[in-house]
């Protein structure tokens, strides 16, 4: 029998790439504005990418706190494009980072078929958010459907690894064959769940139904859905 059903967020609950986007042009705007020429006119949100995911990168496995990648990342970009004030990118990079995850969250981009599968589900299961990410769902009027929230930022430990799934189990006291977990990344949620025991729902938002294990992996999903609507049958059905 299902017990607890746990989520991704970012592109499971909700469309990050839409409110990151968003975000990164803000903070885009705001650099212009504090440092007008003509290298941060040519500037794209793809510079900020691309520096921050170097930055985690390099620190993976150390450095956990989104916040504080997403800072580093800033400062990074800030080092290769303006360096003409040292003494500024630490301030600037902070200035940033808070107009970022300020506007990160100014729409909550929920998927239409998010709130009706969860009104359906909150009856029948417990429900909870399990993340890399660090949305917080009270930000977004999700959190009165999770009885717990597990970001791996907290516990020093990511998806798809096995210790952020045990924090779950402990959290709800609930063994992992009851478990499922409800996402859209091959690796992180559909191996992860899989390895810790866990039955696991790939979201296939793109539609084509071509899911196809990372590289080493064999895992895999019980289940392939193109939406949330879905879900109720196939936890019915179990």
């Amino acid at each position: 029998m299902i017990g607890a059903v746990l989520f991704d967020g970012d592109q499971t609950l909700w469309d990050f790439r839409r409110v990151m986007t968003f975000a990164l042009e803000a903070a885009l705007e705001e650099l212009r504005t504090a440092r007008p020429g003509a290298v941060t006119a040519a500037m794209t949100i793809a510079d900020f990418g691309a520096d921050r995911d170097a930055v985690a990168q390099e620190l993976a496995g150390i450095e956990f706190n989104l916040s504080r990648l997403r800072q580093l990342g800033f400062a990074r970009t800030l080092e290769r494009l303006v360096p003409d004030d040292p003494d500024g990118i630490g301030p600037l990079a902070d200035q940033l980072t808070a107009t970022y995850f300020h506007h990160r969250d100014l729409d909550p981009a929920l998927f239409e078929d998010t709130l009706p599968c969860l009104d359906i589900l909150m009856a029948q299961y417990r429900l909870g958010l399990l993340s890399n990410g660090s949305r917080l769902p009270q930000t977004i009027g999700l959190a009165h459907y999770f009885e717990t929230v597990v970001f791996a930022q907290d516990h020093q430990v990511a998806k798809p690894d096995r210790g952020l799934f045990q924090v779950v189990e402990q959290r709800l006291n609930v063994d992992p064959e009851h478990c499922v977990l409800v996402g859209d990344h091959p690796l992180n949620d559909v191996v992860g769940a899989k390895r810790s025991g866990w039955r696991a729902v790939w979201v296939d938002r793109e539609g084509d139904g071509a899911y196809v294990c990372p590289d080493g992996c064999h895992e895999e999903p019980d289940a392939v859905i193109t939406s949330l609507a879905q879900l109720p049958e196939v936890l019915r059905a179990w």
